[in-house]
């Protein structure tokens, strides 16, 4: 992991006090053994926020944040988990254990953030020049652009020269052309030697990561370029969809206002922020990915994000791509995602820009439809239904929409409404959106009942709360039985056998079944093996919030003084029952589609046996035996492995 090993991490974790490092950003008082603040992630009046220096962890129990030192400085600086560790390393004195390619590596890296800040600072003379930037500030001036946020925002000027940023680097970096090449700063010439200068003649725009490093730069051209704005290419420390621009300026914001706004332009960016919308970042001419949707939401407790594209078909295009990844991530992360219209078709700064523009943005924002209105409206623009073939063809446009909507209640209302106004018949409509529904329900596969069994069931929208089943259910059974690994020796001898056996559902829990299998009974005691345990799960973030919870449940498992026998009884029964019912439900939604006679029967002999397996064998299963038993009936239904395994017992 780029010198940051599993030793790196525990020496790190060792010297890093995990109050000493909190202490920075909240205020902690001692609550007995623990110290309690407010939560720096949700505002809160009553603090809700623990930290454990005993165990090195930290939980909050009103949003439910939680996890190790590295976990805690990741989420509250948006740093991933390798710089989170090197940082901490330099910091403690922790040497890193790296190859000779991997101190390259980072010494590379390290000499493009320089040459791009070294480019970045060069721009910025230039334009505050008086002769040189003369053009590029009355641009600016043009553009309402203050002082102030052409600072904040680090605008530069790139002269109508053809090796001014070449002769600058070379005078005080010494770098060779190539890497100057590599760092995306000039081109090479196509019929001759050299190289050249890739800005000319363009305002400068510095492209900054989540840290406000610049790592690439976007032009716009103060001539008659063909070209409007020209943008740097992808380098080893710039991937266009790892980014947003202005990010690093509007995650306090962000955090503040609990929502974030998404518009395409750099300067709509720029004008937001300079009129008091500092939440807002920009795409960087691409759709949006998943990782720029997950950062998106990564500072706010609502998951509320606005979209303000251009009004014009390219606007409306990228508002429908933009709703295509957040809703690939909507599920499990909640997003309350609303598009926002500027009257008269302006964008943004446009808007912004013109008398009461301020005031117009606010007000649109205030009224921002959810997606769901917004798809609806866009679907019926051109509508007639003034007439049957005209109300037919809205009825078909808008059937795809209604039938994305999960929530019966929900769907139903929306149905109601706008059959009303379209002028079709409420039961129809209906009757429509549910035939949608029954064509996208995928048919019952073998491989969704096993080890993808909680994959599926969270496509399907059966996730459910705890304690009501699904994979709620599936994820408290195997947390069980990974608590008692760390409960006491006696438990972890009893339990280790069972977790080692076990197919786990949730991906998680696979990887601290990894990282148990990985220390195996190579410690000296319990909190030895958590201390472990949580190094080899420390870069992943589900993981190692996973693992906070494991290490809870340990708390109230002590408490209880619950036999391990009985826990790991009702925990694999859990997960049996979990894979009846799914099987169950998948089967019998695969019965309402056309199938040859053959395989119908088949089909229905199956749920017979598993109607059989759930209703009478499994509740009257008694022991571990009597559970294996039913696994190995599981496994005869489908051939294969259903997921549950056989512990030998």
């Amino acid at each position: 992991m780029k010198g940051v090993t599993t030793e790196v991490i525990a020496e790190v974790r060792q010297r890093a006090g995990i109050v000493e490092v909190i202490s920075e950003t909240v205020v902690l008082k001692r609550a007995g053994k623990e110290y309690r603040g407010l939560c720096p992630f949700h505002n809160e009046k009553s603090g809700s926020f623990y930290v454990n220096p005993e165990k090195g962890i930290f939980k909050c129990f009103g949003c439910g944040e939680g996890g190790d030192v590295f976990a805690f400085l990741q989420k509250a600086k948006g740093t991933d988990f390798i710089d989170t560790v090197r940082d901490l390393a330099n910091r403690y004195g922790v040497r890193l254990v790296e190859s000779v390619e991997e101190k390259q590596h980072y010494d590379r890296r390290a000499q493009f953030f320089a040459l791009n800040d070294a480019a970045c600072n060069y721009f910025t003379e230039l334009l505050q020049d008086p002769t040189g930037g003369a053009t590029a500030r009355r641009y600016l001036e043009g553009r309402g652009v203050s002082e102030e946020i052409l600072k904040r925002f680090k605008l530069g000027f790139a002269p109508n020269s053809w090796d001014g940023l070449l002769r600058y680097l070379n005078n005080t970096m010494k770098v060779s052309e190539a890497t100057l090449e590599e760092a995306g700063l000039v081109r090479r010439r196509a019929e001759s030697t050299g190289v050249y200068d890739l800005f000319r003649n363009r305002l400068m725009v510095p492209i900054m990561d989540d840290q406000g490093r610049v790592v690439a730069f976007g032009g716009r051209t103060l001539g008659d370029d063909q070209v409007k704005y020209l943008n740097s290419p992808e380098t080893p420390i710039y991937v266009k969809g790892q980014h947003l621009y202005g990010y690093h300026l509007a995650k306090e914001a962000i955090k503040a206002k609990d929502a974030v706004i998404v518009v395409e332009g750099y300067f709509d960016a720029i004008s937001l922020h300079q009129y008091g919308f500092e939440n807002a970042v920009a795409t960087l001419g691409t759709a949006l990915t998943e990782q720029q949707a997950k950062m998106l939401v990564r500072y706010t407790e609502s998951k509320r994000v606005y979209l303000s594209f251009d009004s014009d078909p390219a606007g409306v295009k990228a508002v429908e791509r933009g709703v295509e990844t957040l809703n690939q991530i909507a599920e499990g992360v909640g997003i309350e995602l609303k598009v926002i219209r500027i009257p008269g078709g302006k964008d943004p700064d446009e808007c912004l820009r013109s008398e009461g523009g301020q005031e117009a943005f606010a007000r649109a924002m205030e009224t921002a439809p959810p997606l769901i209105d917004y798809e609806l409206r866009q679907a019926l623009k051109d509508a007639d239904t003034s007439t049957h073939t005209g109300r037919l063809e809205a009825a078909m446009c808008i059937v795809p929409i209604l039938a994305q909507i999960k929530n019966y209640m929900v769907r139903g209302e929306y149905i109601r409404l706008f059959a009303m106004e379209i002028g079709a018949k409420e039961d129809e409509l209906s009757h429509s959106v549910r035939e949608q529904i029954k064509q996208k329900t995928k048919p019952f596969r073998q491989e969704n009942f096993g080890s993808s069994a909680a994959k599926h069931m969270r496509n399907r929208g059966t996730v459910g709360t705890p304690g009501s089943g699904g994979l709620a259910g599936v994820l408290e059974a195997e947390r069980n039985l990974l608590a008692l690994l760390l409960t006491n020796r006696e438990d972890y001898s009893q339990a280790f056998p069972v977790v080692m056996d076990l197919t786990f559902n949730v991906p998680a829990h696979k990887l601290l079944k990894e990282a148990f299998q990985g220390v195996g009974d190579q410690f000296a005691t319990v909190q030895d093996l958590t201390d472990r345990v949580m190094d080899r799960a420390a870069p992943d973030k589900a993981a190692a919030a996973a693992l906070i919870d494991v290490i809870l449940k340990v708390e109230e498992f002590r408490k209880q003084q619950r036999p391990s026998e009985v826990v790991i009884k009702d925990s694999f029964a859990r997960l049996i029952k979990e894979r009846l019912e799914l099987a169950n439900r998948q089967m019998r939604a695969q019965l309402a589609s056309p199938l040859p006679e053959d395989e119908l029967i088949q089909l229905q002999g199956k749920i017979s046996r598993l109607r059989k397996l759930q209703d009478s064998d499994l509740p009257t299963a008694s022991s571990l035996a009597d559970l294996n038993e039913l696994a190995l009936k599981i496994d005869e239904i489908f051939g294969d492995s259903a997921g549950v395994a056989v512990v030998n017992h």
